[in-house]
Protein backbone atom coordinates (compact mmCIF):
# COMPACT_ATOMS: atom_id res chain seq x y z
CA UNK A 1 0.00 0.00 0.00
CA UNK A 2 1.21 3.37 -1.06
CA UNK A 3 0.49 6.05 1.57
CA UNK A 4 1.29 9.69 2.36
CA UNK A 5 2.67 9.67 5.63
CA UNK A 6 2.62 13.68 5.68
CA UNK A 7 -1.02 13.36 4.61
CA UNK A 8 -2.16 10.47 7.31
CA UNK A 9 -0.22 12.52 9.87
CA UNK A 10 -2.36 15.64 9.00
CA UNK A 11 -5.48 13.82 8.49
CA UNK A 12 -4.92 12.36 12.75
CA UNK A 13 -3.84 15.61 13.94
CA UNK A 14 -7.13 17.22 12.33
CA UNK A 15 -9.23 14.89 13.90
CA UNK A 16 -7.25 14.68 17.43
CA UNK A 17 -10.10 16.69 19.55
CA UNK A 18 -13.09 14.87 18.19
CA UNK A 19 -11.38 11.34 17.99
CA UNK A 20 -12.51 9.97 21.56
CA UNK A 21 -16.13 10.81 20.72
CA UNK A 22 -16.08 8.93 17.37
CA UNK A 23 -13.05 5.90 17.59
CA UNK A 24 -16.25 3.02 18.49
CA UNK A 25 -13.69 0.54 16.66
CA UNK A 26 -10.69 1.58 18.20
CA UNK A 27 -12.03 1.33 21.63
CA UNK A 28 -13.41 -2.23 21.35
CA UNK A 29 -10.04 -3.27 19.58
CA UNK A 30 -8.41 -2.00 22.63
CA UNK A 31 -10.19 -4.45 25.16
CA UNK A 32 -9.55 -7.18 22.87
CA UNK A 33 -5.98 -6.82 22.74
CA UNK A 34 -6.20 -6.07 26.35
CA UNK A 35 -7.82 -9.26 27.23
CA UNK A 36 -4.47 -11.20 25.14
CA UNK A 37 -1.91 -9.19 27.13
CA UNK A 38 -3.53 -10.56 30.31
CA UNK A 39 -3.02 -14.16 29.48
CA UNK A 40 1.06 -13.68 28.71
CA UNK A 41 0.93 -11.60 31.59
CA UNK A 42 -1.09 -13.08 34.31
CA UNK A 43 -2.17 -16.89 32.94
CA UNK A 44 0.46 -18.24 30.35
CA UNK A 45 2.89 -20.79 32.41
CA UNK A 46 5.58 -18.55 31.96
CA UNK A 47 4.34 -15.30 33.29
CA UNK A 48 6.46 -11.93 32.04
CA UNK A 49 7.40 -9.36 34.56
CA UNK A 50 6.86 -6.03 32.68
CA UNK A 51 8.20 -2.85 34.08
CA UNK A 52 9.06 -0.63 30.70
CA UNK A 53 6.36 -0.21 28.32
CA UNK A 54 5.62 1.76 25.03
CA UNK A 55 2.22 2.33 23.69
CA UNK A 56 3.18 3.16 20.19
CA UNK A 57 0.44 4.94 17.91
CA UNK A 58 -0.95 6.01 21.52
CA UNK A 59 -3.29 8.54 20.20
CA UNK A 60 -5.37 10.04 22.97
CA UNK A 61 -4.06 7.93 25.54
CA UNK A 62 -6.83 5.47 25.71
CA UNK A 63 -4.07 2.62 26.96
CA UNK A 64 -2.30 4.56 29.74
CA UNK A 65 -4.63 3.93 32.04
CA UNK A 66 -5.96 0.10 31.60
CA UNK A 67 -1.99 -0.42 30.96
CA UNK A 68 -1.10 1.15 34.40
CA UNK A 69 -3.96 -1.03 36.44
CA UNK A 70 -2.42 -3.99 35.34
CA UNK A 71 1.30 -3.26 35.92
CA UNK A 72 0.72 -0.76 38.34
CA UNK A 73 5.13 -0.50 38.87
CA UNK A 74 5.83 0.19 35.62
CA UNK A 75 6.90 3.02 33.58
CA UNK A 76 5.04 3.99 30.63
CA UNK A 77 6.62 6.28 26.80
CA UNK A 78 2.96 7.05 25.12
CA UNK A 79 4.59 7.38 21.88
CA UNK A 80 2.40 9.36 18.96
CA UNK A 81 3.86 11.20 15.77
CA UNK A 82 0.93 13.76 16.26
CA UNK A 83 1.56 16.20 19.07
CA UNK A 84 -2.29 17.32 18.53
CA UNK A 85 -2.83 13.63 19.60
CA UNK A 86 -0.98 13.55 22.60
CA UNK A 87 -1.68 17.14 24.08
CA UNK A 88 -4.93 15.63 24.65
CA UNK A 89 -3.08 12.69 27.37
CA UNK A 90 -3.78 14.13 31.11
CA UNK A 91 0.02 14.41 32.78
CA UNK A 92 1.03 10.86 34.97
CA UNK A 93 4.02 11.03 37.08
CA UNK A 94 4.57 7.37 35.11
CA UNK A 95 4.02 8.26 31.59
CA UNK A 96 6.39 10.04 29.32
CA UNK A 97 4.54 11.63 26.08
CA UNK A 98 7.21 11.20 23.00
CA UNK A 99 6.33 12.36 19.42
CA UNK A 100 8.13 9.90 17.06
CA UNK A 101 7.74 8.29 14.05
CA UNK A 102 6.71 4.43 14.00
CA UNK A 103 9.74 4.17 11.38
CA UNK A 104 12.28 5.13 13.59
CA UNK A 105 11.16 5.28 17.13
CA UNK A 106 13.14 7.61 19.02
CA UNK A 107 14.03 4.67 21.99
CA UNK A 108 16.54 3.10 23.45
CA UNK A 109 17.31 -0.52 21.67
CA UNK A 110 16.43 -3.20 23.99
CA UNK A 111 14.70 -0.96 26.43
CA UNK A 112 10.92 -2.44 26.21
CA UNK A 113 9.33 -5.11 27.98
CA UNK A 114 6.12 -4.85 26.33
CA UNK A 115 5.18 -2.83 23.24
CA UNK A 116 1.78 -2.03 22.78
CA UNK A 117 0.36 -0.74 19.48
CA UNK A 118 -3.54 -0.76 18.59
CA UNK A 119 -4.91 0.01 15.39
CA UNK A 120 -1.60 2.04 13.94
CA UNK A 121 0.36 -0.60 12.15
CA UNK A 122 -1.81 -0.33 9.19
CA UNK A 123 -1.06 3.32 8.32
CA UNK A 124 2.59 2.47 8.17
CA UNK A 125 5.16 0.38 6.36
CA UNK A 126 4.89 -2.91 8.45
CA UNK A 127 8.29 -4.38 7.76
CA UNK A 128 10.21 -1.61 8.73
CA UNK A 129 7.91 -0.35 11.90
CA UNK A 130 8.45 -4.10 12.83
CA UNK A 131 12.24 -4.11 12.48
CA UNK A 132 12.05 -0.99 14.84
CA UNK A 133 9.38 -2.48 17.26
CA UNK A 134 12.35 -5.19 17.71
CA UNK A 135 15.34 -3.02 18.03
CA UNK A 136 12.99 -1.53 20.84
CA UNK A 137 11.90 -4.77 22.61
CA UNK A 138 14.28 -6.06 25.66
CA UNK A 139 15.34 -10.19 24.64
CA UNK A 140 12.26 -11.77 25.66
CA UNK A 141 10.64 -8.36 24.85
CA UNK A 142 6.64 -9.20 24.21
CA UNK A 143 4.79 -7.49 21.10
CA UNK A 144 1.08 -6.99 20.92
CA UNK A 145 -0.42 -5.03 18.55
CA UNK A 146 -3.93 -4.68 16.26
CA UNK A 147 -4.38 -3.53 12.33
CA UNK A 148 -6.55 -3.68 9.80
CA UNK A 149 -7.17 -6.71 7.91
CA UNK A 150 -7.46 -7.44 4.04
CA UNK A 151 -11.09 -7.22 4.40
CA UNK A 152 -12.07 -4.53 6.07
CA UNK A 153 -14.34 -1.90 4.41
CA UNK A 154 -14.96 -4.47 1.15
CA UNK A 155 -18.59 -2.94 1.17
CA UNK A 156 -17.37 0.34 0.49
CA UNK A 157 -14.38 -1.09 -1.74
CA UNK A 158 -16.88 -3.02 -3.94
CA UNK A 159 -19.68 -0.01 -4.19
CA UNK A 160 -16.48 2.39 -5.70
CA UNK A 161 -15.31 -0.44 -7.99
CA UNK A 162 -18.39 -0.25 -9.88
CA UNK A 163 -17.88 3.52 -10.33
CA UNK A 164 -14.16 3.57 -11.67
CA UNK A 165 -10.98 2.07 -10.72
CA UNK A 166 -9.23 4.05 -8.36
CA UNK A 167 -8.47 2.85 -5.48
CA UNK A 168 -10.93 5.01 -3.20
CA UNK A 169 -10.25 2.36 -0.14
CA UNK A 170 -7.07 1.92 1.81
CA UNK A 171 -5.70 -1.71 1.22
CA UNK A 172 -4.45 -3.84 3.93
CA UNK A 173 -1.64 -6.89 4.71
CA UNK A 174 -3.38 -9.86 5.02
CA UNK A 175 -2.66 -11.66 8.65
CA UNK A 176 -0.78 -14.70 6.91
CA UNK A 177 1.34 -12.10 5.25
CA UNK A 178 2.06 -9.95 8.31
CA UNK A 179 2.71 -12.87 10.52
CA UNK A 180 5.66 -13.90 8.00
CA UNK A 181 7.21 -10.32 8.07
CA UNK A 182 7.74 -10.63 12.00
CA UNK A 183 9.11 -14.07 11.24
CA UNK A 184 11.70 -12.81 8.29
CA UNK A 185 12.54 -10.16 10.86
CA UNK A 186 13.21 -12.69 13.52
CA UNK A 187 10.54 -12.61 16.02
CA UNK A 188 9.68 -15.76 18.05
CA UNK A 189 6.70 -17.14 18.93
CA UNK A 190 4.31 -15.51 16.53
CA UNK A 191 1.00 -15.46 16.29
CA UNK A 192 -1.30 -13.80 14.09
CA UNK A 193 -5.13 -14.30 13.42
CA UNK A 194 -8.39 -12.04 12.93
CA UNK A 195 -12.09 -11.52 13.36
CA UNK A 196 -14.53 -9.54 11.43
CA UNK A 197 -16.40 -6.57 13.50
CA UNK A 198 -19.34 -5.03 11.65
CA UNK A 199 -20.36 -1.45 12.50
CA UNK A 200 -24.15 -0.43 10.80
CA UNK A 201 -24.75 3.56 9.72
CA UNK A 202 -27.93 5.20 8.44
CA UNK A 203 -26.20 6.38 5.18
CA UNK A 204 -22.93 5.50 3.23
CA UNK A 205 -22.50 9.22 3.48
CA UNK A 206 -22.42 8.52 7.06
CA UNK A 207 -19.61 5.59 6.66
CA UNK A 208 -17.01 7.88 5.09
CA UNK A 209 -17.91 11.09 7.53
CA UNK A 210 -17.04 8.75 10.71
CA UNK A 211 -13.78 7.50 8.79
CA UNK A 212 -12.98 11.28 8.55
CA UNK A 213 -14.05 11.88 12.12
CA UNK A 214 -11.24 9.73 12.96
CA UNK A 215 -8.63 10.52 10.93
CA UNK A 216 -9.08 6.82 8.89
CA UNK A 217 -9.76 8.15 5.39
CA UNK A 218 -8.38 7.34 2.29
CA UNK A 219 -4.52 8.51 2.24
CA UNK A 220 -3.46 6.43 -0.75
CA UNK A 221 -1.48 8.50 -2.80
CA UNK A 222 -2.72 7.34 -6.09
CA UNK A 223 -6.74 8.31 -5.04
CA UNK A 224 -8.42 10.27 -6.40
CA UNK A 225 -8.22 14.19 -4.90
CA UNK A 226 -11.11 16.33 -4.89
CA UNK A 227 -14.43 16.88 -3.50
CA UNK A 228 -16.97 13.85 -4.08
CA UNK A 229 -19.84 15.07 -5.98
CA UNK A 230 -23.61 14.58 -5.38
CA UNK A 231 -24.01 12.21 -8.36
CA UNK A 232 -21.28 10.05 -7.59
CA UNK A 233 -22.50 9.90 -4.02
CA UNK A 234 -25.72 8.52 -5.30
CA UNK A 235 -24.43 6.27 -7.78
CA UNK A 236 -22.18 5.28 -4.35
CA UNK A 237 -25.47 4.45 -2.33
CA UNK A 238 -27.09 2.41 -5.36
CA UNK A 239 -24.22 0.07 -5.63
CA UNK A 240 -24.09 -0.43 -1.96
CA UNK A 241 -27.45 -1.21 -1.41
CA UNK A 242 -26.97 -4.90 -1.68
CA UNK A 243 -25.23 -5.10 1.88
CA UNK A 244 -27.91 -3.13 3.62
CA UNK A 245 -29.60 -5.07 6.40
CA UNK A 246 -32.48 -5.93 6.97
CA UNK A 247 -33.58 -2.79 8.84
CA UNK A 248 -32.25 -0.96 6.42
CA UNK A 249 -28.82 0.40 7.82
CA UNK A 250 -25.46 0.24 6.05
CA UNK A 251 -22.59 -2.02 7.42
CA UNK A 252 -18.90 -1.31 7.17
CA UNK A 253 -17.37 -4.62 7.89
CA UNK A 254 -13.92 -4.40 9.81
CA UNK A 255 -10.95 -6.63 9.57
CA UNK A 256 -9.42 -6.84 13.21
CA UNK A 257 -5.75 -8.26 13.16
CA UNK A 258 -3.96 -9.09 16.18
CA UNK A 259 -0.06 -10.07 16.12
CA UNK A 260 1.74 -11.35 19.17
CA UNK A 261 5.09 -12.21 19.18
CA UNK A 262 8.66 -12.34 21.33
CA UNK A 263 11.91 -11.71 20.82
CA UNK A 264 14.66 -13.75 21.22
CA UNK A 265 16.22 -13.80 24.21
CA UNK A 266 19.28 -14.59 22.29
CA UNK A 267 18.69 -11.15 20.44
CA UNK A 268 20.10 -7.83 21.89
CA UNK A 269 18.89 -6.11 18.80
CA UNK A 270 20.43 -3.30 16.91
CA UNK A 271 22.83 -0.61 17.90
CA UNK A 272 21.27 2.63 19.97
CA UNK A 273 19.55 4.94 17.47
CA UNK A 274 21.83 7.72 17.25
CA UNK A 275 19.96 11.70 16.38
CA UNK A 276 21.73 13.63 14.00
Amino acid sequence: MSLEHHQIKAAFSKAAQQYEQHAVLQKEALERLLERVDFDAFEAPQKMTIKNILDLGCGTGWAIEPLLQRFPDSQLIAADFSADMLAQISPHKQVECRQTDAHAIDIHANSVDLLFSNLMLQWCDEQTVLREIKRALKPGGLLHLTTMGEHTLHELRHAWSKIDDKPHVNRFVPANDLAELALRQGFDDVIADSELITMTYGSVIDVMKDLKNIGAHNTDNQRAKGLTSPRVLQELTTHYQQFRTDDGLYPATFELVYLRAKKSNKDKGLPLRIKD
